[in-house]
């Protein structure tokens, strides 16, 4: 066994296995040993390999250290364990392996191969809990090499030629589930994004990584999560961007027309599979964007199958797929640090509430889309006031979405009563001119003190009213709105 041949995941796990040895008081590393120090292994193609097939790295280990425990144990000197001929025979094996898969260097997922492999000498108790052949390994491993192989076809065709806008337009139809924010953002649907540049670039920075180059914004509900994102789509609509990240399409995942209509066992499973392939397939064009992130751990899992996040780990694991996830810190904390294998795929981005002054000035950005929307003038003390009174009142819910809602509500509230203003101002100036024309008709010279309080009492409210409402009326009649 020439151990030139192994990686230096592979001789981490020969040398963990002989402190698994040692720690169960074996005289020689045994083909059990090797499996759990394998398993151990921080390895990704191990941790796909597994996860393809529905398996857990913790169900391997604690079934084959119960079977150790069993087994009687024989004090062993310190450094003095040596390895048993099976184990020797097994990482031969392994080698053999190496060379099947065409992989330049034996790795961990190339052991556990040669464990199961029927020749070896793995205990037949852990064959028949475990429930899983050297065959099974093959397919899971083929599998995943597919996906990355069509990412490599499609990288090889996108640098002969082919050009960037063109690319994401061609697969951007197949993602059903999702709609397309960078289209969203060409057609001018979103709100200006200020005073968020520095959560932008290092939204930018992470995804430009090779590995671990899926972001997730973290921040309490309202702060702008979602509007990070539309930024960064914005800038992409713009070539605001560094030229790797030019062209991409930043899909929103659809969780609810995922699960919806998804009648048998798995089906929701099978589509979210479909849809992690066809992202993978892009060759890094579609970035995918998961609101509410944590959704997807347990997702599909209520018949006891395999939840949407294991689905994804792969593709994140090997980098081949960019996604930017959003999730309150509560739920940050209780599901995705809750699943560390999860959580070491995604980069985490704090995204605070902004304070008093960037408040101000994110309002003032985009103030005219209301008072489009509206047809009212915002003064810029009512800004300052609305996030003042946010602050101050409303302290349990964030900036700048509190604030938004004051000033957006405050211009709904005007429309509805200058609409009925303006119906009563028509009506008491009704009233008033009957009154008017009927003091001016009467003979005597002293008209009834209850006709002339009676005209001065709509005087006076129409005066109140035409102060308040009037302005409207005429710009009514004009077709303009103030």
């Amino acid at each position: 066994m020439d151990i030139a041949n192994f990686s230096s995941d592979a001789r981490a796990v020969i040398k963990n296995a002989r402190e698994v040895t040692l720690a169960f008081r074996h005289p020689e590393i045994e083909v059990e040993h090797l499996l759990i120090a394998a398993v151990r292994a921080d390895s990704p193609g191990l941790e796909t390999m597994l996860n393809q097939l529905g398996k857990s790295a913790a169900m391997f280990e604690g079934l084959a250290e119960t079977y150790l425990k069993e087994q009687s144990s024989k004090k062993a000197a310190r450094d003095s364990v040596g390895m048993s001929p099976s184990a020797t025979n097994t990482l031969s094996d392994a080698v053999q392996v190496k060379g099947e898969l065409m992989d330049a260097l034996v790795e961990p997922e190339h052991i556990v191969i040669a464990i199961f492999d029927p020749k070896s000498n793995l205990a037949p108790y852990l064959r028949e809990k475990l429930d899983v052949t050297r065959e099974d390994f093959f397919r899971a491993i083929a599998e995943s090499k597919s996906v990355e192989e069509i990412t490599a076809a499609h990288t090889a065709s996108g640098s002969s030629g082919a050009s960037a806008d063109s690319a994401p337009q061609s697969v951007s139809g197949t993602l059903k589930y999702c709609e397309d924010i960078t289209n969203q953002a060409q057609a001018g649907q979103f709100d200006p994004v200020l005073g968020r540049d520095q959560e932008i670039q290092e939204l930018i920075q992470i995804l430009l990584r090779r590995r671990k180059n899926s972001p997730v914004l973290v921040g309490g509900a309202g702060v702008g999560k979602t509007a990070i994102v539309e930024g960064f789509a914005q800038a992409v609509i713009e070539d605001k961007v560094p030229q790797s990240l030019r062209g991409v399409k930043v899909m929103g995942l659809d969780m609810g027309s995922l699960v919806a209509g998804a009648k048998y066992k798995g089906e929701f499973e099978e589509r979210f599979k479909n849809l992690v392939s066809e992202v993978v397939k892009s060759a890094g064009r579609i970035v995918l964007f998961i609101d509410e992130i944590h959704m997807l751990c347990g997702a599909g899992n209520s018949g006891g199958g395999m939840d949407a996040a294991n689905l994804l780990k792969p593709a994140l694991a090997r980098g081949t797929i960019r996604v930017i996830g959003a999730t309150t810190e509560e739920e940050y904390t209780k599901y995705l640090e809750a699943d560390k294998a999860l959580d070491r795929r995604f980069e985490k981005v704090k995204v605070a509430a902004p304070p008093f002054d960037d408040a101000v000035r994110i309002i003032r950005g985009v103030i005219p889309k209301y008072e489009e929307h509206h047809g009212v003038n915002y003064s810029d003390d009512a800004v300052v006031a609305a996030v003042r009174m946010a602050t101050r009142y409303l302290a349990e819910r964030n900036l700048p979405d509190i604030a938004l809602d004051i000033v957006d509500e405050a211009a709904s509230e005007y429309a509805v009563r200058s609409e009925f203003g303006r119906e009563k101002v028509t009506e008491v100036e009704s009233k008033v001119a009957d009154l008017s024309s009927l003091l001016s008709s009467v003979s005597s010279d002293t008209p009834s003190p209850e006709l002339v309080a009676a005209w001065e009492d709509y005087q006076t409210t129409y005066e109140r009213l035409n102060a308040l409402w009037g302005h409207r009326i005429d710009a009514a009649d004009s077709g303009e709105a103030s």
